[in-house]
């Protein structure tokens, strides 16, 4: 997200260090969303359901705070920077504005403009969010069909095509973490989106119901897939250590969990020969 907010660069492997989100006050506690340091440099992201006419002070508001925060002093002089930031508003309107922008004017005559960037997530296509590889927003793209609830819950025909747009998702997700390396986050990315989907239909029981069931098969074929890779896994483990294989090696190919239960289940089967 940060890549895609402000137009970096970074490495997937870049270190990315999470600051304090908190700040107290006399009048009391402030309390940001994300606040990151990565590579010298400071981003705060917030994230909005909706536009807030307040957004632009608050965002000055919170740049200021993280400026203090990260302070330098040196002799007489205080260095503030402060951070990029930018706000992602789940839904936005024709009058919501691309760039939030406070007016800082100094005694001095001068003055400073702190900018904030805004991301409208709607305008966000599913195809983008894919081959961005942003995947934590598509829990959110499915929020775009809100409006369309009633109809979707009144029509078997809609229903039916709201439900094929969900699955052609949480289907394509699969295939893009495979292809990452990380289907580790499947369970858990796929969570976030039958939780937006439950709360959507909330209300509807015709679309609840069909939706609930749908997203019950999906977690049961991943969880029968991950048992069958288990097995294979554990039986070519097993074929190893029979063989030789140093543990080195089988280090390099196995966790050590898959390893133990290898060595116990050849020394079950010689037990029981």
């Amino acid at each position: 997200m940060i890549n895609d907010a402000f137009k970096t660069r970074y490495r997937k492997d870049v270190k990315i260090e999470r600051l304090k989100n908190e700040f107290y006050r006399e009048n009391g506690k402030l309390i940001t969303d994300s606040i990151f340091l990565i590579e010298g440099h400071l981003y705060h992201i917030e994230v909005q359901s909706s536009p807030d006419k307040t957004m632009s002070i608050r965002m000055f508001e919170y740049g200021v705070e993280i400026a203090l925060e990260q302070a330098r002093k040196d002799k007489d002089y205080l260095h503030v920077k402060l951070p990029e930031s930018a706000v992602i508003y789940l839904r936005h309107n024709d009058d919501t504005p691309d760039v939030l922008k406070v007016e800082v004017s100094a005694p001095n005559g001068k003055s400073l403009i702190y900018e904030s960037k805004v991301i409208k997530l709607q305008d966000y296509t599913k195809d983008a969010i894919f081959r961005k590889k942003l995947l934590l927003l598509l829990p959110f793209y499915i929020m775009r069909y809100e409006n369309e609830i009633d109809e979707i819950e009144r029509d078997s025909a809609r229903r039916a095509k709201f439900k094929k747009e969900c699955e052609s998702v949480i289907e394509k997700l699969w295939k893009v973490l495979e292809e990452n390396g990380e289907p580790e986050l499947y369970p858990d990315l796929v969570g976030y989106i039958l939780n937006i989907i439950d709360y959507m239909l909330r209300t509807k029981k015709n679309a609840r119901k069909e939706m609930s069931e749908m997203g019950g098969k999906i977690l049961e074929t991943f969880s029968e897939k991950k048992a069958r890779e288990g097995k294979k896994e554990l039986t070519a483990a097993m074929k190893d250590i029979v063989n030789g294989v140093k543990p080195a090696e089988l280090r390099k190919k196995y966790n050590s969990e898959t390893i133990k239960m290898a060595k116990d289940s050849i020394k079950l089967v010689k037990t029981t020969a």
